[in-house]
């Protein structure tokens, strides 16, 4: 069976997953809340954003992804995402406030990411997709890798936690399909190059501004696995 063929998720379930997800969201907020994760030459005020959008979001995007990959792979394929989300939004806040993708978050998400999508292969017998997958993590952490060796060169603000962060977008959105990761890739530039522009265009900031990348890889990777109809491959 693939994900086009899966039957309807059962609303109750979307239901559960998205208070499930706002209670781990609001676990979430109070470790993100205070700023722990920040270094020692970190410093500054803290995100004017209020973290309530920590535990609305996890909400959200647990409500979502059960809707869209609940009964795939013998229900075995949500837990991934759902994880995954976990981490995604803890990263996408750490990364807004302070430009940084802590190794803590993004090295331990490898393995706790590609065992759950081998145990949805192993429910559903697709290890197509996983091998999918692998190759799609890894084919885009080469790509960002040597994107972050030319912006080392030019000085810019593009550095090797995207690079990390990328293998995890590249495992994510292979296991559905080569086009989910081509959207994810794309919509990542095209809507980090809108935030950019806005930012000129309302005198909030200069050309020279490092802006967080890790947001817009996120919310690229989101809008690809909602808008995608079928996997090319």
């Amino acid at each position: 069976m693939t994900w086009v063929d899966a039957p309807g998720t059962p609303w109750w379930f979307v239901v559960l997953l998205a208070v499930a997800g706002g209670a781990m969201g609001e676990v979430l907020r109070r470790r993100l809340a205070g700023g722990g994760y920040r270094l020692d030459d970190e410093v500054g005020p803290l995100p004017r954003v209020s973290s309530r959008v920590v535990p609305i979001a996890l909400a959200l995007l647990w409500g979502l992804l059960a809707w869209r990959f609940g009964p795939l792979s013998g229900w075995a394929l949500t837990p991934a995402y759902l994880g995954f989300a976990f981490v995604a939004v803890a990263l996408g806040w750490i990364d807004a406030d302070v430009h940084r993708l802590p190794r803590g978050l993004t090295r331990p998400a490898y393995p706790l990411l590609v065992g759950q999508l081998a145990i949805a292969s192993l429910a559903s017998g697709d290890w197509e997709a996983l091998r999918r997958a692998a190759v799609a993590g890894a084919v885009l952490w080469t790509i960002y890798f040597l994107l972050a060796l030319v912006a080392a060169l030019l000085g810019s603000g593009f550095g090797y936690g995207d690079v990390t962060l990328a293998g995890l977008v590249g495992l994510a959105t292979g296991y559905i399909g080569v086009s989910t990761t081509l959207v994810a890739s794309y919509a990542s530039f095209i809507l980090a190059g809108i935030y950019g522009v806005a930012r000129l265009v309302l005198r909030r900031g200069t050309r020279k501004d490092d802006i967080a990348f890790g947001p817009w890889m996120l919310l690229g990777l989101l809008l690809s696995l909602v808008v995608q109809v079928r996997p090319l491959l």
